[in-house]
């Protein structure tokens, strides 16, 4: 995979990520003032993929972009799906989406599913998710470096903050630069702090929910993420 930064769906400023990641989130409609993206998690959504699709589609039409994941049950999936189950939602679907989000961990091995993807013309964004802490800066930085390697076009990372010293090092790491978009999020106590703060740093997916059930530890509403980023990006 090679590095497509002047894709058309490529974020040019902070975007707010509305997550539905239960069949109880999904919407009749998606209002474009909760988000920019809607984000489908399609292991918790297995039940209702059908569903799923239609509202894909009839997204292509919105305002609004979208994104899919499969989610592994080690990076925060909620189904156990097998690897070539998850690839085979992913590419099913990726016709339908803006946005492709395998975990880093996985897509040297999902490589397939990530290239018939993007052959659709999604883009791939590799995600790391750390649920207990905030990793030392070099693995933050390998991760962003491997991400790179592997082709994605963009990079997550989500980490559990326990201390303001681990916003405080991922807020120097994002300033560094790098040669890939990039999106940072923290979680627990400190997450929605987090996430405004890097937002106005430039991280590019910014996560909140939708509905009345986060999908993460620490995450926003949308509508109220929304708000908060619209604001602060403006000054």
């Amino acid at each position: 995979m090679s590095m497509r930064r002047s894709h058309p769906s490529m974020p040019q400023s902070p975007k707010v990520v509305g997550s539905v990641a239960h069949v109880s989130q999904i919407q009749n409609q998606y209002d474009p003032e909760e988000c920019d993206i809607v984000e489908f998690r399609l292991d918790g959504l297995i039940s209702e993929i059908t569903k799923v699709r239609e509202q894909l589609l009839s997204l292509k039409s919105s305002r609004l972009q979208t994104l899919i994941t499969a989610r592994c049950p080690s990076e925060g999936g909620v189904a156990e799906l097998s690897q070539e189950q998850r690839g085979q939602l992913i590419v099913g679907l990726s016709p339908f989406a803006n946005f492709v989000d395998i975990e880093l961990a996985n897509l040297e091995a999902m490589s397939e599913s990530a290239e018939l993807a993007r052959s659709n013309g999604a883009l791939i964004v590799a995600s790391a998710h750390n649920f207990n802490l905030t990793p030392s800066d070099e693995e933050i930085r390998a991760s962003i470096r491997r991400a790179i390697d592997l082709g994605a076009d963009m990079v997550k990372i989500a980490v559990m903050h326990k201390s303001l010293d681990d916003m405080y090092r991922c807020a120097k790491i994002m300033q560094e630069g790098h040669p890939i978009a990039t999106s940072f999020m923290g979680m627990g106590s400190l997450g929605p702090v987090s996430r405004v703060l890097y937002s106005q740093l430039g991280s590019l997916l910014n996560y909140g929910f939708l509905g009345a059930k986060e999908t993460a530890p620490g995450q926003w509403p949308a509508k109220l993420l929304s708000q908060a980023v619209r604001s602060s990006v403006a000054y």
